[in-house]
């Protein structure tokens, strides 16, 4: 959901062991049934309602303003797409344990989940004295309104307005525990039986809205005059798009009062849409139209009201880095805080009616999509950093007046993607089954989905080599001065190399490791001079201490600098490049952002890149007060400890050994069958001179007459074992929540 690079109490459980969730009757429901007060007013039922300018609930007594502190939960685990529907209760016991635990009010899913969400829901709520409140979401026809060739579709289309009424009217009948739905490739389906009406805070209609959609859809009914109905109204100066939601939000109401129900309703938006004008947006498609919640009413005869609720992230789009007012907003605390900027202007934009923040946070992913100010960035953050920044944001929406936050998300999911890797994953439909790294998109989640079936079967960089020894799947090749094992999981590739005798020390120690993956690639590399490997490889890591130790591609098996070097021409480019036996290893380099101007400024921003190939010490054991999510290697002693994300080594789908194929011959991105990686180390001595081997005294072109590359190959898998963690940063999210229940005054 988040961002425009789409397509499109745990002491209370026993440790969550795998995938396979814990049974229901290990949850402790002792608690007395729990009672929620309704309010009937004219035969009407409401549990929570827009009171003044805040959503409160009804205590019995009076009508409570709150500030709402949330989570956004999907609908898949590892292993599947959303349209599979894979969590089962029991998960959804677990998970709403946890929320609680976390302080967390209400929970917000996007669309129409199975019946046994809602059961678990009821079941979980009866046991508390506070219920888990519940945002449910309305999915919009999105496919439709992006339109095949992304130029977007009229909103108005009998088809797409159709089958969005059809699909709130079926939500309403869910949620109200009247609804058999039939199956449907995609969707949820069966008998729906459970009421979850008193547990509701809102609904939240619709999707974030497709630029392009709202321009062709206001452009083709120019005039249109603004939808009056009977709970939900557009204003005088609505565009077409805003009626045609207004109309959406009155079916809305019409659907829930067959059951003499109301509760407040927003509909989705986000940055791209809002009515702000942004004058230093870079790329227009950002700053194309605005969707204005303001320019919507509620009738008199919806007496449970309407808010406004967005999608705001700290990275994109790009003004919030680049416009000058954001970047000088002192937030109350009186720290320089461009998100908090930008939460002000909107909070005063949108006087008179609740506003609430129902999407935002950063990913704790190895990979890097976009800069942010404050180096709030779309990725690449540990999970201690993680929660740092995701605390921070949500105290400035609360310090900016606004009703509510709701976290993104609850867990980490493996199908998603982002823009500057999703080419190089394929085939696309394999992506749920591993973990890339490099994807942010997959890494928002405050529960880590993690490969292997539990935590203790996890290789750990530690310096320690118990984990190595229950692994089913290694393969070990002995030197001169060390042994190399190798292994794997869903997620990464691990090196272990362990001295025959002393430590590893880069005082002295040079290390170059060539990763062969493909018939092609170079015996030498000009990073690391004098040695000859066995085997041509597409990738080196070079390794000199935690300052100088990067992983290189093959400059003919490189898809950045063939892309935007080669192709479109963004950077420069050396001819030979092409050739794969020159040796010439490259960064490995994400891209961030092509090049941008910044129009009301006149200023040039360059091209901007991560060399994603850094490679960086720290221990990987979330026990440890060391913990790095985001380590790579850890040395100590004699043992040295590496993990290597697999599209780090080029795999597009490492669970069928699906390799990208050298992109100069097939001019594009095509997955290719690899044959294994052959691994092959070598290791010299910084003081013994260049080109000798501390290993066997000899030349380096001879290092591999002892023994050659390993070569490591793995059994195919379809399905993915993981295991859930919280993650570093749960607790300070935990805390967050806990301070802020009251509304800012």
């Amino acid at each position: 959901m988040n961002k425009t690079w789409h397509i499109g109490g745990l002491a209370l459980l026993l440790a969550v062991t795998s995938g396979c969730s814990q049974v229901a009757d290990q949850l402790p429901f002792t608690g007395p049934k729990a009672e929620i007060p309704i309010q009937e007013t004219d035969g009407i039922k409401q549990v929570a309602a827009v009171k003044g300018e805040h959503l409160a609930v009804y205590d019995g007594k009076e009508w409570k303003p709150y500030f709402w502190s949330g989570v956004n939960l999907g609908a898949t685990t590892p292993g599947h797409f959303p349209g599979e529907l894979s969590p089962t209760k029991e998960d959804y016991l677990r998970w709403f344990a946890q929320m609680k635990e976390m302080h967390t009010d209400v929970v917000r899913v996007y669309t129409i989940l199975p019946p046994h969400f809602y059961e678990a829901l009821d079941e979980f709520n009866r046991t508390q004295e506070e219920p888990l409140r519940l945002l449910q979401g309305i999915w919009s026809p999105e496919e439709e309104l992006i339109g095949e060739n992304g130029e977007g579709n009229d909103a108005y289309t009998p088809e797409i307005t159709d089958k969005f009424k059809a699909e709130i009217k079926d939500i309403v009948d869910v949620v109200h525990g009247q609804a058999n739905l039939p199956a449907r490739p995609g969707h949820a389906s069966g008998e729906y039986t459970t009421d979850v009406s008193k547990y509701m805070l809102g609904w939240i209609v619709g999707t974030e809205w497709y630029q392009r959609a709202v321009q062709v859809t206001n452009e083709r009914h120019p005039g249109a005059k603004p939808y009056h109905g009977q709970y939900f109204q557009a204003a005088s100066d609505a565009s077409p798009f805003e009626s045609w939601l207004a109309e959406m939000l009155d079916t809305l109401g019409q659907a829930e009062m067959k059951y003499k129900w109301q509760h407040p309703v927003a509909f989705t938006n986000w940055v791209t849409t809002d009515p702000l004008t942004h004058p230093n947006e870079p790329l227009a498609e950002e700053d194309l139209v605005p969707v204005d919640p303001m320019h919507v009413t509620a009738t008199d005869k919806w007496q449970a009201g309407y808010f406004a609720s967005y999608h705001i992230y700290p990275y994109y789009p790009d003004f919030l880095r680049f416009e000058p007012k954001y970047q000088t907003y002192k937030d109350s605390e009186g720290n320089i805080n461009p998100y908090a900027g930008y939460l002000h202007d909107m909070r005063e934009h949108h006087k008179g009616i609740p506003l609430m923040v129902s999407e935002f946070g950063v990913p704790s992913s190895r990979g890097m999509a976009h800069k942010g100010p404050l180096d709030r960035n779309q990725g690449m953050h540990t999970e201690q950093e993680q929660g740092r920044i995701n605390a921070d944001l949500y105290k400035s929406i609360y310090n900016e007046g606004y009703d509510g936050a709701i976290l993104f998300a609850w867990t980490d999911e493996w199908f998603k993607i982002t823009w500057n890797t999703v080419e190089l994953e394929l085939p696309a439909d394999r992506r749920p089954m591993w973990r890339n790294r490099l994807t942010n998109e997959e890494h928002f989640g405050l529960i880590a989905m993690e490969p292997g079936e539990s935590a203790d079967k996890m290789i750990l960089l530690d310096g320690k080599t118990e984990d190595w020894d229950g692994q089913e799947h290694t393969k070990t090749q002995s030197y001169a001065d060390f042994d190399l094992t190798v292994t794997h999981d869903e997620a990464h590739v691990y090196l272990l190399l362990q001295k025959k005798q002393g430590s590893w020390d880069w005082s002295r120690d040079k290390l170059d490791i060539g990763f062969d993956v493909l018939k092609g690639g170079s015996t030498t590399a000009d990073i690391a001079p004098g040695v000859t490997f066995s085997k041509p490889a597409e990738f080196l890591l070079h390794m000199e201490g935690p300052e100088a130790s990067r992983l290189l591609v093959n400059s003919a098996y490189d898809p950045f600098s063939w892309l935007y070097g080669e192709v479109r021409k963004e950077l420069p480019h050396d001819p030979r490049y092409r050739q794969a036996e020159a040796g010439l290893f490259l960064p490995w380099n994400l891209a961030l952002s092509r090049a941008l101007y910044l129009p009301s400024m006149k200023q040039q921003i360059p091209f901007e890149t991560l060399e994603v190939g850094v490679m960086k010490p720290g221990i990987t054991d979330p026990a440890d007060k060391e913990f790095n999510s985001l380590a790579d290697w850890y040395a100590k002693d004699g043992v040295l400890e590496i993990r290597i994300p697999w599209m780090m080594l080029g795999y597009t789908d490492p669970g069928t050994q699906q390799v990208w194929n050298y992109p100069y011959e097939v001019n594009g991105y095509e997955p290719v069958a690899s044959p294994g990686i052959n691994v092959e180390p070598v290791l010299r001595d910084k003081m013994a001179g260049a080109g000798v081997l501390e290993s066997t005294g000899h030349a380096a072109k001879s290092a591999t007459e002892e023994a050659a590359a390993l070569l490591y190959s793995w059994e195919k898998w379809d399905l993915p074992v993981y295991h859930e963690r919280k993650k570093a940063g749960f607790d300070m999210i935990s805390e967050a929540f806990g301070e802020h229940n009251e509304v800012k005054k």
